[in-house]
Formats: structure tokens, sequence, C-alpha cells
């Protein structure tokens, strides 16, 4: 019984630091003045997208993890891309992360499907009329893990509860009787 509260404490545990998440060492960032002309020489595409969906790590262990934007492509102005374009940039700003809002329209700087704070992309606005696409929620994938972790606690108070009912009837086996059932004021056996 001892291994099986061993073993749901580590799943409580484990549940609870994904929940939490890990977290990594901050960086700064930190960029010269856009220049236009610059960012275009840099670039091997640019292009104006609107953000259609945000692909980040369920799992990160630093802020320069990479996370994935998917963006529908409006016009080219270097480079060729037509239908959507997939652009990796770091998760966080403190390691310039270029911040992707899905539903926004973007003058993006990209070089080998990468791009960054410092390389001049431009917010230029809402896309209403752009549909996005789907994507689970981080409220439901928390309050999904809350759900598993309550039952865990539940199956552990029950199996606690149980446990100790049994050691309770082993421990205290009922009154001693003489040899014709009937119990003896003194507890013990008659022999």
């Amino acid at each position: 019984m001892r291994r099986l509260w061993g073993h749901l404490a580590v799943l409580m545990v484990l549940t609870s630091a994904l929940v939490v998440g890990p977290s990594g060492t901050a960086c700064a960032c930190s960029c010269a003045e856009p220049d236009p002309v610059k960012n275009t020489e840099w670039a091997d595409l640019v292009f104006v997208g609107v953000v259609v969906d945000v692909d980040r790590p369920a799992f990160s262990m630093s802020s320069g993890d990479l996370m994935t934007a998917r963006l529908t492509v409006e016009q080219v102005r270097k480079g060729s891309a037509t239908g959507h374009v997939e652009v990796k940039t770091a998760i966080e700003g403190p390691s310039c992360g270029f911040d992707f809002v899905e539903g926004n329209r973007y003058l993006i700087y990209s070089r080998e499907g990468q791009t960054s704070l410092c390389s001049g992309n431009e917010l230029l606005g809402a896309a209403p009329e752009v549909e996005l696409e789907g994507d689970v929620p981080v409220i439901a994938l928390l309050g999904g893990g809350a759900v598993v972790l309550l039952a865990g606690l539940a199956l552990w108070w029950v199996l606690r509860r149980r446990s100790a009912s049994s050691a309770a009837a082993v421990a205290d086996p009922g009154p001693a009787t003489d040899g014709q059932g009937e119990a003896r004021p003194d507890g013990q056996d008659s022999a």
C-alpha cells in the first residue's frame, strides 16, 4: 500500500510541475533603430500577412525556445511566397522573440523562415476579415490539468480512508469468546 501512496505522490508532484511549468533564465534583447533598407537587404522574404495561428511549445525550458506563427500571405515585397507561410521566432521578448497576435496584419522580414524583434517587423493593424485557425485555448488546458489534479486527490483520499479502515479491522479483531461463542469478561480465550 505504501508503494501506491508513493506512486500517487510522484504523480501529483509531476502534475503540479507540468501545470505551473518550468521557467528559464531571462535574457535581455537590444535592437538598433529599425532601418527598412537594411532589414530588406538582410531578409530573403519580406511580405504582408495576417497571423491565423500561433503555435507555442506546451513545455518550454527557455525564453529562447521557438514558436511558430502561421500567416496568410497578402502581399510579397521580396522573395516568393503564396498561401500560408510559417515563421519561427523566440517565444519571449527578452530573447528577441517577436510577439505575434492572431488576427493582426504585419509587415514581416524573415530569413530562412525565422524572424525576431530586431528584424524590423511592423504591426499594420487588425484583420477581422480573415478567418483564424482553431486552437485549444490555454485556459482549457489549465482547466483540464486542474480536473486531473482534483481526480487524483479524490482517489488518494478514498484509498486512504479504505486503507485506514482495513488497518483498524486487522488491529482490532473483536472481543474474545469462550468455547461456546460467548464473550468472556476478561477478553482472554478459555483453554
